[in-house]
């Protein structure tokens, strides 16, 4: 597979879904490729590494592990109490295998974190002929036994993502295949079990494909995806009211082209934000539009840049119901990130939040502290390997983007990134050591970051698709899929 896939003008988004879909599904992963191209580009293009399980799957970073009151006052504009933990004994321990299967591969890793230190971890497993979703639960001393948490056969589940409210209840949802079409569904887990497997949508004129879910601070829930419709792809979402399931409804009416990568957050109020990438026809841009804990409003553009496509749209809130919204933009040579701050009314200005204009710059993640500072982080290309990248956001402005890992013996990507409420933030990514891929992890204390260290050491195979969520304790767990020489394990590790 090239390094780079072009689409037209037109950009035939349903095929090029359908062509990822294929390709996660096979669990195809290849040694990922340069990001640089001499050409200047003015048509959407993958710039990830050629890895099929780093492609440009939407991923997910918890604002739950940032609990607020439950009436916070808006007006409040003193920074809010933050605890302050000792991290001096505190060190990452020995990765250990949460999902074991001797004859099935399993990928896709998700996880959540209470603040008791209890979480929730799904992923996609092996069956056969297709693939199931199941989890496990960490009751803060161990590892319980791995279940399925849906039951029907009749093609393949996958995309999971899970998120966790501030009662121990949880949400996974994911896209499964009836044989003829993909849908969504989703599973509630009450504190102690999982429920049954409920479809969310019922259009059955195409595909619906990438879920998202938010759950804001009473239980209730937001899940958007990218569904076709037989001639576009649009977003739809569908909202849980702590018992039940609504009925799915658009959120965009723009039909000149179609519409993917959807995300959700909610603010402390239920109030939420969502964002996606839309095509015009000619090049892609990313809108959003804001659910007021009723009914969602009118679809927007947050940029205006036409000089080329836009990539990758994350979101985060802080707890006085501002948000942040990053992507990744093409302008006529490079990518480079982008960043529109949401005052809680309205959006501002896009603005350019690293300025290196080597070469590409890409995937970036978003999240807030509890004082309304935010790190941004993305991978981005030095003209010879990709390296993990951060700029922090102070509540006013924007600071200097820095490099946070200085390893030079191979590519760095994928980085996953997540506050506790003491201003601390975790970062983990995938990194070559000239031989394999491996996971490393970097701390942030509020003001600097630490130095990279490697949180795995397992050298029988690669290690990809790592995720990181906090406890209010200080505590971090991470997760992700490792080759053992014969198959894929799901694994994870301890900061406490």
């Amino acid at each position: 597979m090239d390094k780079h896939i072009t689409i037209s003008g037109q950009w035939n988004v349903y095929l090029f879904l359908l062509v990822l879909f294929f390709l996660s599904a096979c669990g195809e992963e290849n040694n990922p490729a340069d990001m640089a191209t001499k050409v200047p580009r003015t048509s959407a293009e993958l710039i990830e590494p050629d890895n099929a399980e780093n492609a440009p799957v939407p991923q997910l970073t918890l604002d739950n592990n940032d609990p607020a009151p439950e009436m916070p006052d808006q007006n409040d504009d003193a920074p809010s109490d933050t605890p302050v933990h000792d991290f001096s004994e505190s060190a990452w321990g020995a990765a250990e295998l949460i999902a074991a299967d001797k004859t099935r591969d399993v990928f896709w890793p998700q996880v959540t974190l209470d603040n008791n230190g209890n979480a929730l971890v799904v992923w996609v497993q092996k069956e056969g002929a297709r693939t199931n979703i199941q989890a496990t639960r960490f009751n803060g001393s161990g590892w319980g036994t791995a279940e399925l948490i849906e039951t029907d056969h009749e093609g393949d589940s996958l995309w999971p993502q899970i998120a966790l409210d501030n009662r121990g209840n949880a949400l996974a949802v994911w896209a499964q295949s009836d044989g003829a079409r993909t849908n969504i569904r989703a599973n509630r887990f009450n504190g102690s079990d999982w429920g049954n497997a409920k479809l969310i949508e019922t259009d059955n004129k195409g595909d619906a494909l990438w879920p998202q879910i938010a759950l804001d601070n009473r239980g209730n829930a937001l899940a958007v995806w990218a569904q076709n419709d037989g001639v576009h792809t649009n977003i739809w979402a569908n909202r849980f009211n702590g018992s039940d399931w609504g009925t799915a409804e658009l959120l965009e009416t723009d039909n000149a082209g179609s519409a993917l990568w959807p995300q959700i957050r909610f603010d402390d109020t239920g109030n939420a934000l969502a964002v996606w990438i839309q095509s015009d026809g000619s090049r892609t841009s990313v809108w959003a539009n804001r659910f007021n804990g009723s009914q969602w409003g009118t679809a927007e553009l947050l940029e205006s840049d036409n000089a080329g496509d836009v990539l990758w749209p994350q979101v985060a809130f802080d707890r006085r119901g501002n948000a942040l919204a990053v992507w990744a933009q093409n302008d006529g040579t490079r990518y480079h990130i982008w960043a529109n701050r949401f005052n809680g009314t309205d959006w501002g200005t896009a603005e350019l939040i690293e300025t290196d204009n080597a070469e590409d710059a890409f995937k970036p993640q978003i999240a807030f502290d509890n004082n309304g500072n935010a790190l941004a982080l993305w991978g981005q290309y030095d003209g010879a390997r990709t390296n993990i990248w951060a700029n922090r956001f102070n509540g006013t402005d924007w600071g200097t983007a820095e490099l946070i890992e200085t390893d030079d013996a191979g590519n760095a990507f994928g980085p996953q990134l997540a506050f506790d409420d003491t201003g601390s933030a975790f970062v983990v990514w995938v990194q070559n050591d000239g031989a394999r891929y491996n996971i490393r992890a970097n701390r942030f204390d509020g003001s600097n970051w630490g130095t990279a260290e490697l949180i795995e050491t397992d050298d029988r195979g690669d290690a990809f698709k790592p995720q990181i969520a906090l406890d209010n304790n200080g505590n971090a767990l991470a997760v992700w899929k490792q080759y053992n020489g014969v198959r894929e394990n799901i694994r994870a590790n301890h900061f406490r």
